[in-house]
């Protein structure tokens, strides 16, 4: 209860503080066509963009940005992030009940001028930052009955995204759709091959991308260069393994990039109702590799990026297990030239999905979380071959 109200007064107090026009920070020139962008190859961008962290439950929240409890982001929360070792940030970001609804879902201003504001504070820090369509699956869902709706959904809302950023560099990157899948139904977190609605979805998703990157081309700027994530279905490091999953076809050259989630293996880094299972082991490891691997197979070594956008290991009371976790799981990315953002929901408490890291009131890492951070920023820089247990001997 302490905690939860020293947030509601932080939320409250940095209200107050918050500018409230056109996405204004100090000496923003991130949106100015005539300052030269600055371009990066794959290869560079990946490397550049290091190790990142996720603004969870903030923007995301359909209702707005302090409706599940998060504190107001300030500048100087961004700057504290970057001053980590973080150098890409995602915002997860929703849109629907910011519009005016269907069919033609236009985008309130003041929230398009709040997100475009938290953009910049972390493109004041140099960071990279990954913009997309969070908690909107209701309007972009799926399934053959709501397919004219997904696609209109799809195309009015990154018509307005890309036309307003359109002349920022890349280090603003745009990811389509955050976990599409079918809702409320037995197939919302897995695929059946042999069933036709779960085939129909991996098509309409296909086709999602397709209508995302032909709409963000089109807008001209520096959009026909910029990078592009694409979601896949529920966000699995697998459903875009195989058909009829399909990557769109690009005007541009070398600049997709694919989206992967992974809290794995499941029962030790997500599942709370497994709290007996909390040792990083072989097996461990093995579950991390083998979605790497796969996706290095499939698309890294191919020239399509593979960024881990999601990724994190629960608290269960087993700092030196979430410690070694964390510094393989970067390194053993980092191998395979893919990136990883940890996700931020802030919450700390041992359970399921417990990965609060950054605590946004008094700026500094969590104390329960201090391991997972430590274990991030040493797999940044601890080839794989090197790592040692965090565990005293």
């Amino acid at each position: 209860m302490k905690r939860f109200l020293t947030l509601m007064l932080a939320a409250l107090i940095a209200l107050s503080l918050v500018s409230c026009g056109n996405g204004d920070s100090v000496g923003n020139t991130h949106g100015d066509a005539a300052v030269n962008a600055e371009e990066y190859s794959m290869d560079e961008l990946l490397s550049e963009m290091g190790v990142g962290w996720n603004l969870g439950n903030t923007l995301d929240a359909p209702e707005g940005e302090t409706a599940w409890y998060q504190p107001v982001t300030t500048h100087e929360m961004i700057d504290k992030i970057h001053e980590l070792g973080f150098n890409t940030i995602r915002i997860p970001t929703s849109w629907g009940l910011h519009t005016s609804g269907a069919p033609d879902y236009v985008i309130d201003e003041d929230w398009m001028d709040r997100v475009e504001e938290v953009v910049n504070y972390a493109l004041d820090n140099d960071m990279f930052v990954i913009l997309n369509s969070h908690h909107d699956n209701d309007f972009y869902y799926p399934s053959k009955s709501h397919e004219d709706e997904t696609y209109n959904y799809i195309e009015k809302i990154w018509a307005q995204i890309a036309e307003r950023f359109k002349d920022y560099d890349q280090h603003l990157i745009f990811q389509s759709m955050n976990e599409p899948r079918l809702t409320n139904t037995q197939y919302e977190w897995w695929v059946d091959y042999n069933n036709t609605d779960c085939l129909d979805a991996l098509k309409i998703i296909s086709n999602c991308n397709q209508r995302f990157v032909d709409i963000v081309r089109a807008a001209g700027g520096r959009n026909p260069e910029r990078y592009l994530l694409l979601g896949v279905y529920c966000g699995s490091g697998y459903y875009a393994l195989q058909d009829p999953y399909k990557l769109p076809t690009d005007s541009a050259e070398g600049k997709l990039l694919i989206s992967v989630h992974a809290y794995t293996p499941y029962d030790l880094a997500m599942n709370g109702d497994r709290m007996d299972i909390k040792t990083f082991d072989a097996a461990a490891r093995g579950s991390i590799d083998d979605v790497i691997d796969k996706n290095y197979e499939k698309f890294g070594k191919n020239g399509v990026g593979v960024i881990i956008d999601e990724m994190g290991i629960t608290n269960k009371s087993n700092p030196y297990d979430r410690q070694d976790w964390a510094t393989y799981f970067v390194a053993k990315a980092k191998s395979r030239g893919q990136v990883c953002v940890w996700w931020d929901n802030g919450n700390v408490a041992p359970g399921s999905e417990a990965f609060g890291l950054f605590d946004r009131v008094n700026l500094e890492v969590y104390g329960e979380s201090k391991s997972a951070y430590d274990g991030l920023m040493a797999g940044l820089v601890t080839p794989l071959d090197e790592i040692k247990s965090s565990r005293p001997e």
